[in-house]
């Protein structure tokens, strides 16, 4: 992942805040000085002799501008010293001020803002997030509890307006103005309190006139999280609130997989070797096989994925029997070992077995980021002589990650090393714009647009034949929006959207009587959605006119356009398999 580069008024800004006092300081001394000599020559110039102590005061009076009109000439000394000083008192006065009513500036400040950002929590996760969106030049409001934390000021001073006080009080969110945010963010370190957030904020967000607030939270567990996720595309009857859930491992182990991984190279690792099964071990085991199936079903080779952990023999059991279908794809090979130990780093099991490949990628999962480089790296000696990729999570990319990732140690046995640094990879800006609903939305725009360019389709002119990226913005929003509501169009026969347990679920057909009832839903749907953002029935689609001959009921639409619809309803489990999902039948 790319990092966001930060724009240029960012970097001056951050640049003038480290620098600013020095440089304030540095020129008030020369000023001083350029007055003092300026005064004294101006007086020799006139045949006066002033003692040093009426060149001082004189100098010192330039301050309030009580003693630079003269009359001339004037040297250049007292020219720029007249001038420098009043503007150095003026600039440092009015910081003073913007100090001592910083508090008044930030509720202007918000009095104001609109399609901001608010971040719930403070900790590392929320500093990396303020970066981003800071970097991207959106407005943020930070809330965070405790007014000891270190990382305040550092906020400020990237311009984010901070509030201090408990994130879940529905005054404090009105403050922060999440009824106009576009996002709102709480990484606190509690599930609890970033779910007590998020039904304040949906609570807030019932007075919104126009938008949609996103509303997204971490949840730390894995497991919680996993059985959570049903919450994000649930049938909704609150359309100005949008949810969102995300988990640093579970997104890590999507991320983790892809690696340093050399783009000129597609094939898959056959054998996988994963270096401690916890949070995150377990995600990257399972996202391996996931990928595995999409990419070589028809192969039928199975993937090998070994696995070393202290409870390997327990993990891998509980793994078959909550996934009954992995042993179809992959060969699963615990080898209970503490790390580090004798067995460990004599590496036996790096040894090619009898019909089975070498180990070809290494991925080391350990939270301790000191034991995780003493085990990447013993293993990347072992295999100092082959081309065997070595990536260790960190939990930032400084320190050990920084020293890893250095061109000048990427020789001898670090050359296949690679640091992942979790937090860094995760808590991105990308993370809030590129969640379950922007992943949908993105698939149904590709069925869109495979649907005009089907044989016997035709070519009409619009805005939205455009790839995701060139899509305009009110565009992308309808495809969310679309995305938001499977779940009502699921429901209307009786079914609703459950976490993907069955991976078979993708292929999963409804009968023509449910297709063509979900179909008829939800045209009506988009056209009750057109017409409320005020479209109307033309002859032509027209974007500025906002005309589209498909406005019309059901039964009169285009049997082309009424199959449109149907391949959409057929499509739904194969689009929700993509973010995780599966269609399951409550009755």
């Amino acid at each position: 992942m790319k990092p966001i580069k930060s724009s240029w008024r960012q970097n001056l800004r951050h640049w003038w805040q480290k620098v600013k006092w020095p440089v304030l300081i540095s020129l008030a001394i020369f000023s001083l000085i350029l007055g003092y000599i300026g005064f004294a020559r101006y007086a020799a110039s006139r045949g006066e002799n002033p003692s040093v102590l009426d060149l001082v005061y004189q100098t010192l009076q330039l301050v309030s501008m009580n003693s630079g009109l003269v009359p001339g000439p004037i040297n250049w000394q007292l020219q720029l010293a007249r001038f420098l000083i009043p503007a150095l008192t003026v600039y440092t006065a009015l910081s003073a001020l913007a100090l001592i009513f910083s508090e008044q500036i930030q509720f202007i400040k918000l009095w104001r803002i609109k399609d901001h950002v608010v971040i719930c929590g403070l900790g590392r996760k929320g500093i990396l997030l303020v970066e981003q969106f800071r970097a991207l030049d959106m407005e943020v409001v930070v809330l965070e509890q405790d007014e000891g934390n270190d990382w305040l000021e550092s906020s400020r001073s990237m311009g984010a307006v901070v509030l201090v006080g408990n994130a879940s009080d529905p005054d404090l969110l009105h403050q922060a103005n999440v009824e106009r945010a576009k996002y709102l963010v709480s990484v606190m370190g509690d599930d609890g309190a970033n779910a007590e957030i998020a039904v304040r904020a949906e609570e807030i967000t019932r007075e919104r006139t126009a938008g949609v607030l996103t509303c997204l939270i971490h949840i730390v567990d894995p497991q919680l999280y996993d059985l959570l996720r049903e919450k994000e595309l649930e049938h909704q009857d609150h359309a100005k609130f949008r949810l969102e859930l995300f988990n640093i491992y579970d997104r890590g182990a999507r991320l983790i997989i892809k690696y340093g991984a050399d783009a000129d190279n597609q094939e898959a690792a056959r054998h996988i070797l994963v270096i401690g099964i916890g949070k995150l071990g377990e995600g990257v085991v399972l996202q391996a096989i996931k990928d595995w199936r999409e990419n070589n079903s028809t192969t039928g080779e199975r993937l090998q994925i070994t696995v070393i952990d202290r409870y390997a023999d327990l993990i891998a059991e509980s793994l078959c029997v909550r996934y009954p279908q992995l042993e179809q794809v992959c060969e699963l090979v615990p080898l209970p070992m503490e790390i580090p130990s004798t067995e460990f780093l004599r590496a036996d099991f790096l040894h090619d077995q009898p019909g089975q490949p070498g180990v070809e990628k290494v991925i080391v999962c350990l939270d301790n980021d000191s034991l995780g480089l003493q085990a990447g790296l013993s293993l990347a000696q072992q295999m100092e002589n082959q081309e065997v990729p070595v990536i260790i999570r960190t939990s930032e990319d400084t320190g050990l990650a920084t020293l890893l990732e250095e061109g000048g140690a990427r020789q001898g046995s670090f050359q296949n090393l690679h640091a992942f640094g979790l937090l860094n990879q995760t808590c991105t800006a990308d993370l809030v714009i590129g969640g379950t609903h922007e992943i949908l939305a993105r698939e149904l725009h590709a069925i869109y647009l495979s649907d005009h360019t089907m044989p016997g389709a035709g070519v009409k002119k619009s805005d939205a034949l455009v790839p995701w990226e060139q899509l305009p913005e009110s565009l992308k929003e309808s495809n969310r929006v679309q995305a938001a509501n499977i779940g009502n169009t699921l429901a209307v026969c009786g079914y609703r959207i459950t976490r993907l347990r069955d991976w078979d679920a993708s292929e999963y057909q409804f009968s023509p009587d449910e297709v063509e009832k979900m179909a008829h839903w939800e045209h009506e749907r988009w056209c009750n959605e057109r017409w409320s953002a005020g479209w109307t029935r033309g002859d032509e689609r027209d974007e500025d006119k906002k005309t589209n001959p498909d406005l019309v009921d059901w039964e009169v639409l285009e049997e082309q356009e009424r199959e449109k619809n149907r391949r959409y309803v057929r499509g739904l489990p194969r689009s929700l398999a993509k973010a995780g999902f599966q269609v399951e039948n409550h009755h």
